[in-house]
């Protein structure tokens, strides 16, 4: 299915790269063309011409629109949406998905975050049940029509709406990325039970596979 495919993946952060779906990814075939959120006003075409767009995550939120790059990327997501463009977003991704196409995320609120490894409490499928790493503070109101397919703790975990989609959680996280987020929060997490539970997690391309099939034949 990915064979071929041009994949255009928007990197929002460093610290959030594309890690083991990016690795699938060029491993299936596809031919990844990686930009950072900066960059994508640039690239505004080359995401247009893409077979997938992929939105990666950020220690920012979507909502902060006084950041030119976040604002420029809101429109961009939601022109591409229009167009009918597949797409799929992770973490501040599927928030920015969101946000773009009639949604909102905000901050949960009280100081609450999700930064571990979760299972989802209610999941339409196996595939979305996890256990998942989940690095967030905030939550996704979907956009209308959309279909909820997981959630977990009050937040959406994973909607659909057309050839789009979007996953609160970081399929894509290797152990050595959790490591970087497990040192950024010392002192919120319990660092070695977080990265014992990473590095215990099942192999995910299952659930790649369904993430690009749900984009790519959806229905």
């Amino acid at each position: 299915m990915i064979a071929g495919r041009r994949v255009l993946i928007v990197r929002n952060s460093e610290t959030a790269p594309e890690g083991a779906f990016g690795a699938w990814l060029a491993e299936g075939g596809a031919r990844l063309m990686v930009v950072s959120g900066e960059a994508l006003p640039a690239q505004e075409d080359a995401a247009r011409a893409a077979d997938l767009v992929v939105l990666l995550g950020s220690p920012h939120g979507v909502y902060e629109t006084d950041i030119p790059w976040i604002a420029a990327q809101r429109g961009i997501v939601a022109r591409l949406a229009e167009a009918g463009r597949p797409i799929i977003g992770i973490c501040f991704g599927a928030q920015m998905l969101a946000a773009a196409t009639g949604g909102d995320a905000a901050p949960i609120g009280q100081g609450r975050a999700f930064l571990g490894v979760f299972d989802n409490a209610e999941a339409a499928e196996p595939v979305w049940q996890g256990p998942f790493v989940r690095w967030h503070g905030d939550h996704i109101t979907p956009p209308p029509g959309a279909e909820v397919l997981a959630r977990d703790g009050g937040t959406v975990q994973v909607f659909r709406q057309a050839n789009r989609l979007g996953v609160q959680f970081h399929p894509e996280a290797t152990p050595g990325i959790v490591a970087g987020w497990v040192e950024r929060y010392a002192d919120r997490v319990d660092g070695p039970a977080v990265l014992a539970a990473a590095a215990a997690m099942p192999p995910q391309a299952p659930v790649y596979a369904r993430m690009v099939r749900e984009v790519l034949a959806p229905g």
